[in-house]
C-alpha cells in the first residue's frame, strides 16, 4: 500500500465515522426534543420561585428591621442592667442571714405538722 492510498482510506473511515446514520438522526432529534423539554418545564418553574423568593425577603427585611429595633432597645438597657446587677450584690448578705433564720423554723413547722399540733399557716402563693 502506497502512502497516498493510505491516506485515502483514512479519510474514507473518518467520513464513515462522522456522517450519521440514517436511522440515528430520529433518536437524536427525539433525544434533543425531551432536553428541550425538560429545560421549558424547569423555565415554567423560574416565576413561582421568584415570587416565592420575594416573598421571603419582605419577611427577611421586616425582621432585620425588627432586630435592630430590639438591639437598641437592648443596649438602652445596659446601665439598668448593670445597676440591677449592683442591687443584688448588695442584698445577697441579707439574704443569706434571712435563709439561715427561716431553716431553723421550717423545720420547727415541719415537727408540729408531724406531731398534729395547731395547723401552721402558710404562705400564700404569689400570682
Amino acid at each position: 500500500m502506497s502512502d497516498p492510498e493510505a491516506a485515502e482510506t483514512a479519510e474514507e473511515r473518518a467520513l464513515e465515522r462522522r456522517a450519521p446514520d440514517l436511522m440515528t438522526i430520529p433518536r437524536l432529534l427525539g433525544g434533543a426534543l425531551n432536553d428541550l423539554r425538560t429545560i421549558a418545564e424547569g423555565m415554567a418553574v423560574l416565576p413561582q420561585l421568584l415570587a416565592a423568593l420575594n416573598g421571603i425577603q419582605g419577611r427577611v427585611d421586616s425582621l432585620d428591621d425588627e432586630v435592630k429595633r430590639m438591639r437598641a432597645a437592648v443596649e438602652g438597657m445596659g446601665g439598668d442592667v448593670g445597676e440591677l446587677r449592683d442591687g443584688i450584690e448588695r442584698l445577697e448578705p441579707q439574704l443569706e442571714d434571712v435563709t439561715r433564720v427561716a431553716h431553723p423554723l421550717r423545720r420547727l413547722g415541719e415537727r408540729r405538722r408531724g406531731r398534729g399540733d395547731a395547723p401552721v399557716l402558710e404562705p400564700e402563693p404569689e400570682e
